[in-house]
């Protein structure tokens, strides 16, 4: 990323902080830290490169940088103001170029966002994957895809905390074990 923008600063500034030579390291704490600071430029292009070690696809990045201040204003006052009304919210991300669903509930789960009630999660391309793999049952019901997942978002978080409950563990836990294995789950048996 070229230029002097916010988004650049951000990013070389990421590179003070967490690099070393030509690599950052980043993790879901780290993320957490750096969405408690008032200006979330840091955050916004820290969790750009923990989520797309590879890059994002296509121009998502230059018209991330276009649309930059107009994310972060979206996400500050999500981060004050719990999103109720996710339809109405979404809307104001569609206008952002660069921006989908799988970034943006990344943006919103280390923000500690809640959504309708529920923390937020990870919604990507990998959990949708799992869940219509059908090996594990509790999201598979959803019918998840492409098309629909913002609008089955809160669906997918209520299950998601309803299982976690169920198990008395924390839903990000769950998430993050079914990205990491949930396309390897070995399918449940009809006996």
């Amino acid at each position: 990323m070229e230029g002097n923008n916010k988004a650049s600063d951000a990013l070389r500034s990421i590179f003070d902080t967490f690099g070393k030579s030509d690599t950052i390291t980043l993790s879901r704490s780290d993320l957490r830290g750096l969405a408690h600071k008032p200006d979330l430029a840091q955050f916004l292009m820290a969790t750009i490169v923990w989520g797309y070690t590879r890059g994002m696809r296509g121009n998502n990045v230059k018209n991330l940088v276009v649309g930059f201040e107009a994310l972060t204003q979206l996400l500050s006052e999500a981060r004050t103001k719990p999103v109720t009304e996710w339809n109405t919210h979404y809307k104001e991300v569609k206008l952002i170029k660069g921006i989908g669903l799988s970034t943006y509930t990344k943006f919103l789960n280390f923000l500690d966002v809640p959504v309708h009630g529920h923390a937020a999660l990870i919604l990507d391309r990998r959990i949708i994957q799992v869940a219509n793999k059908d090996n594990f049952q509790e999201l598979a019901s959803l019918e998840l895809n492409n098309s629909n997942a913002v609008l089955r978002y809160t669906s997918y978080l209520e299950r998601m905390h309803c299982v976690a409950n169920n198990l008395e563990v924390c839903a990000e836990a769950i998430e993050f074990f079914l990205f990491e294995f949930g396309l390897n789950l070995k399918p449940p048996s009809n006996s």
